[in-house]
């Protein structure tokens, strides 16, 4: 192959490579919107039949306000303040359940700083060499900034990412999104969770019905429809 068609080719893989990562981030954001949907709906979110996923019975309001923080810290600070009101109890199953989250916790929001790489630093192409072909295409610090110059320099520190580790972090979003789907399964699922929504939908239709018997009647009618 050409070396200058080898170069470009190799820009091309490393632009994939970014847009694939970024992608794959939004998907750890659109897990950790559905936890926080699971905490703050009024109905709980149950398994479906077939184990599939986690279907969510009143998404839109919660969505739209997840949705509407623009920085991450923003948003997982939203979710810890829904989760930790929702799981308050002193029992184990809810310190076990609170540690987990800690973890996950953590986990993304480290994993966050290299989601800020890729969305602010600079991809540079790779460039035909006389003497090995080329110089690969890298994920440099933003453009003109200290460190920038600092990569160039003949001294370099290291911060320049190659296309195999923006591999890794493809694989690491990957990893802590399907661990929050997981968790998020687990929440709408665990019985003392349920049961208290449960008991509040008791309560709900109870004060509806004392207030206007005509929206109680409804109630039990629609209850009572098959549909």
């Amino acid at each position: 192959m050409d070396k200058y068609r080898k170069a470009d080719l190799e820009t091309a893989q490393m632009f994939a490579q970014v847009g694939k990562a970024i992608s794959q981030w939004s998907l750890v954001e659109l897990s950790l919107c559905n936890i926080f949907t699971v905490c703050v709906t009024s109905c709980p979110s149950r398994p479906t039949p077939d184990g599939g996923f986690v279907s969510l019975l009143d998404s839109k309001v919660p969505e739209a306000i997840f949705y509407s923080v623009e920085n991450f810290r923003g948003k997982l600070g939203m979710v810890d303040a829904a989760f930790f009101a929702r799981v308050s109890e002193n029992g184990k199953w809810a310190q076990e359940l609170r540690s987990e989250w800690r973890k996950l916790h953590g986990k993304a929001r480290k994993l966050s700083l290299k989601r800020n790489q890729l969305a602010h630093w600079t991809v540079t192409p790779a460039l035909p060499d006389d003497e090995d072909g080329s110089h690969p295409s890298q994920l440099m610090p933003p453009y003109g900034s200290p460190n920038w110059w600092t990569e160039l320099s003949v001294n370099p520190i290291g911060l320049a990412k190659s296309a195999k580790q923006v591999g890794d972090w493809i694989r690491a979003f990957s990893l802590i999104d399907a661990k929050l789907v997981c968790f998020q399964k687990q929440l709408a699922q665990h019985s003392r969770l349920t049961d208290k929504f449960d008991r509040l939908t008791v309560r709900l239709i109870q004060s509806h019905d004392r207030l206007s018997p005509t929206r109680g009647e409804w109630i039990r009618r629609e209850i009572a429809s098959p549909k």
